[in-house]
């Protein structure tokens, strides 16, 4: 049996941390409220069903948009997506620098996330074939997802690792697998920004210096003169006369 216990990716704090500036941090929102409402709307209790019953329903109820494509529907949006959900997406990624190109990245992800919530859900389903076939239609998109910042290096290998146990029993051939994933991500991994880099190594150079000047001038007052609120006060000053900016 699959064991992946972790919190749906679109519940987690680090996805809002990891992708706000793309709009993807209101993307997650949305289907997270939208996720909540169709909880609220389910009814409080329900009948017991057998393992079996409960396994042939998750295979009749799997319809991922990784699998198949979505059909357009005539107002413009995928049948994937409720025509309000639709309408507050859009909203929210025209708010953004590139609508389109937001857009289709966003919907993108929040259907990696939605196919990855199915595969769980297929964990003790006798459908091996449909579980099998998402676990691979993710891990095809697992590399992108890395070079969209929309997830880490360690969550991207956590997640091959999980979907490998499934699809290869051989441990052997799995371990094969994952040492190929993990030198196809770091290729895939967003290149660190060489002038960026030299800017924030500057930046912190003189901020370090006016820091000593501050700290050295706090030493050489005697004790009895020594202002600890003024001290951090003119450290502030510095930092934000150097980064231009407060917390």
């Amino acid at each position: 049996m699959i064991t992946y216990e972790n919190p749906k990716l679109w519940q987690r704090t680090w996805v809002l941390a990891m992708v706000l500036g793309g709009g993807v941090g209101v993307a997650a929102w949305w289907w997270q409220t939208h996720a909540a409402q169709q909880a609220e709307a389910a009814p409080e209790a329900a009948p017991a069903v057998s393992a079996k019953t409960g396994a042939q329903k998750a295979v009749a109820t799997v319809d991922s948009a990784l699998l198949v494509q979505p059909r357009i529907m005539e107002d413009g949006r995928p049948s994937d997506f409720t025509p309000e959900d639709w309408s507050a997406l859009k909203e929210a990624m025209s708010k953004t620098a590139n609508p389109r190109s937001e857009l289709e990245r966003v919907v993108k992800y929040l259907r990696f996330q939605k196919g990855f919530e199915q595969w769980q859900s297929l964990q003790d389903s006798p459908d091996v074939t449909t579980r099998h076939q998402l676990a691979r239609r993710l891990l095809e998109q697992i590399p992108d997802r890395l070079k969209q910042a929309e997830l880490t290096m360690g969550e991207a290998l956590m997640l091959e690792a999980a979907l490998w146990t499934d699809l290869e029993p051989n441990e052997e051939l799995r371990k094969q697998k994952l040492e190929q994933a993990q030198s196809a991500l770091t290729s895939a991994a967003p290149q660190p920004d060489a002038e960026q880099q030299a800017r924030d190594a500057s930046l912190l150079k003189e901020y370090k210096r006016r820091e000593a000047a501050i700290l050295a001038d706090f030493q050489a007052k005697p004790e009895g003169q020594r202002d600890q609120a003024k001290l951090e006060q003119a450290l502030e000053a510095a930092r934000v006369s150097v980064y231009g900016r407060k917390n």
